[in-house]
């Protein structure tokens, strides 16, 4: 009755977490760039960093292909191609990006009314296949571990047969549904799919948040908090060294994420 679209067979155990959620991304984003707005931030979109000055171990200012900003500090949160960024001060960041994939399923009908507004993201961690209600229909998909590492975006004609297959065995009623739309993104993936948070060691106030390996959104708003106290050089509410850039040096110590979608 909590999913109702799960195919039970073949599984050993379930596990439920009532107290979590799934929202919008895109419109959690808007609502954070609405608010840093009115505090006073400047937004500035479609604009391309091409190099950081420094004056010895300190940031002096951002250069863009529309002109300088002058800056002590820079936040390195650029998800896939945090990397490039990373590298005009020196830091070599670990971070792969991989296509994903999903779809969304034409609006559901009276076959379909047993589902719970409630019900929520179900997720077979065996095959990766997800859904979830997303309007008026459902929005699924799956980690294809095919997909080359890469920026290429465009949609792959076989991922309806492939998501197909896994609904099959788990989700069989996701069939009886069409496909209205869909879209790719990116992951940005590290060797052992955690993130990598901190202050780069060699140049002050340089700053990095990235590689969540699919968990940045929901990882966001500690996040959010953790860079405020390295900026304002406080203390963060968590330790994060084991987060460091720094794990994957000879020394460092790896805890590799085992939940992967």
């Amino acid at each position: 009755s909590i999913s109702p679209l799960l195919h039970t067979e073949g599984l050993l155990a379930c596990s439920f977490t009532p107290n979590d959620g799934h929202c919008t991304p895109e419109a959690v984003v808007l609502g954070y760039a609405s608010g840093a707005r009115k505090h006073g931030a400047h937004i500035f979109a479609q604009t391309k960093v091409i190099e950081i000055q420094t004056k010895g171990d300190d940031i002096s200012a951002v250069l863009t292909d529309k002109g300088a900003i002058s800056t002590g500090a820079v936040i390195n949160c650029a998800g896939a191609w945090s990397p490039t960024i990373a590298a005009f001060v020196g830091l070599e960041l670990p971070v792969t990006p991989y296509r994903r994939e999903l779809a969304i399923t034409e609006p559901l009908g009276p076959d379909f009314a047993d589902l719970p507004s409630s019900m929520p993201m179900t997720i077979d961690y065996s095959t990766s296949l997800y859904w979830h209600r997303e309007g008026d229909g459902i929005l699924m998909g799956f980690s294809d571990k095919t997909n080359p590492p890469g920026f290429e975006l465009l949609r792959d004609p076989r991922f309806p047969e492939k998501l197909g297959a896994l609904a099959e065995i788990r989700a069989p009623r996701l069939l009886d549904l069409g496909i209205r739309s869909g879209w790719t993104g990116l992951y940005e993936v590290t060797p052992d799919h955690n993130a990598l948070l901190g202050e780069f060691e060699h140049v002050s106030r340089f700053f990095y948040a990235t590689g969540f390996s699919g968990h940045g959104f929901l990882q966001g708003p500690a996040i959010g908090e953790i860079l405020r106290d390295l900026y304002l050089e406080r203390e963060p509410f968590i330790d994060i060294s084991a987060l460091s850039a720094e794990r994957f040096t000879e020394s460092g110590e790896l805890r590799p994420e085992m939940n992967i979608v």
